[in-house]
């Protein structure tokens, strides 16, 4: 004779916060012997329940994100990630906490950091960035960069080199000169000067480079006063900025030969002006070393589709000489080393594989999630999406 007999419930299947507990029945003999299920009548075989118990504290542990992409195209570099704190305080509620929580129960911190190698650092164009291009508003013109080979030009390969020149537009011909009021006189006439502040500003009021309007049509910032009537005298105007971005250049600035008629400016021949007394209207002038930021062209994407980063090589380099340490180069001007890069998505039919999207939760018992049929929760749906995918066709 033989008879089904419900089982005792099973250990919970979590051993911290809330897991499952399950019984099932089983063919037993007469005298109680267990036997296959196959003695029984399945037909009336009582179905399996399943009930929540909860287990004691879950202890914190660490969580680690992937890691970056090497921080250097070629040679040696870094990848870095993050690296957390985390516990699992409820079912659904799995947060990061502090560090200290993991230092306490005396686990290791997974390292950050960690050394990377590319291939070997062959020769590589560098370039810089583009200068400002050389037309007046609305007219064409030329913009430069200086290219360089990483080793000697010879190792580069001069058919992917990058051009060192190409057309521009100059900028719009909304650019226009503002000026402020004047400011005091500060002195008798033939010394006494009128200051205002003279800008380049676009039609909606932005203040512009200089370069962008015209010099030619540049209003004086410097006016002649003291008297109403003041004999012509030379005026010299402010200095114009370096002509050189850096290293030695030339800096000019305007003067005339002015005066005062009945209070009222005027311009007069400079033979008007004792010319062994003309001031200077040009200067040496020296900028900053010339250092120059130069990049490598920008790796691939680093996913095939969706969302992803792109890295390149960022140096200063000052004339020929690679400079590794200091702020030769302005820092304000670094351009970026990574960027983000977005691929068109997997065509249609295309799947992107579920395991590269998640992982199984280690605290959940996802084997016994799938026996009892838990998937259709969305806890455990979400703790367990690897095991819990659909079948593929």
């Amino acid at each position: 004779m033989y008879r089904w007999k419900v089982s005792a419930y099973a250990p919970c299947s979590s051993t911290c916060t809330t897991g499952i507990s399950s019984s099932f029945a089983l063919c037993v003999r007469y005298d109680g012997t267990e036997v296959e299920d196959s003695y029984c009548d399945s037909l009336t075989r009582p179905e399996p329940t399943h009930e929540f118990c909860t287990g004691k504290e879950c202890p914190a542990r660490w969580e680690t994100s992937g890691w970056s992409e090497c921080s250097r195209t070629c040679g040696e570099g870094f990848q870095y990630r993050t690296v957390r704190c985390w516990k699992m305080l409820s079912p659904g509620l799995d947060s990061s906490v502090y560090d200290s929580l993991c230092l306490s129960h005396d686990l290791h911190k997974p390292a950050n950091r960690k050394v990377c190698s590319g291939q070997s650092c062959g020769p590589q164009w560098e370039v810089s960035e583009w200068s400002q291009c050389s037309a007046r508003c609305g007219a064409q013109g030329v913009r430069s960069r200086d290219v360089r080979c990483s080793m000697d030009l010879t190792l580069c390969n001069q058919t992917s080199r990058p051009l060192d020149r190409q057309p521009c537009e100059g900028p719009p011909c909304d650019r226009r000169w503002t000026v402020s009021d004047w400011g005091p006189c500060s002195g008798a006439c033939g010394e006494g000067r009128m200051v205002r502040a003279v800008m380049c500003r676009s039609s909606g009021g932005v203040l512009m480079s200089e370069e962008q309007c015209d010099h030619a049509f540049r209003p004086l910032a410097v006016y002649p006063c003291g008297d109403r009537d003041c004999a012509p005298h030379w005026v010299q105007q402010e200095w114009q900025q370096c002509n050189a971005s850096c290293g030695r250049g030339v800096r000019l600035r305007q003067v005339v030969c002015a005066g005062l008629e009945a209070g009222v400016f005027k311009e007069f021949p400079e033979s008007s002006c004792d010319p062994e007394h003309r001031p200077d209207s040009s200067s040496p002038c020296f900028q900053r070393p010339c250092s120059k930021w130069f990049t490598t062209t920008w790796s691939q994407c680093s996913k095939t589709c969706g969302s992803g980063v792109q890295v390149r090589e960022v140096k200063c380099y000052q004339g020929d000489e690679l400079v590794t340490r200091g702020h030769s180069c302005d820092s304000a001007l670094k351009p970026e080393a990574r960027q983000s890069c977005e691929l068109q998505m997997a065509p249609p039919g295309v799947s992107v594989a579920v395991e590269d999207l998640c992982q199984d939760k280690p605290t959940a018992n996802c084997a016994l999630v799938l026996k009892v049929k838990l998937c259709s929760h969305w806890y455990y749906r979400k703790a367990c999406c690897q095991s819990c995918r659909p079948p593929r066709p």
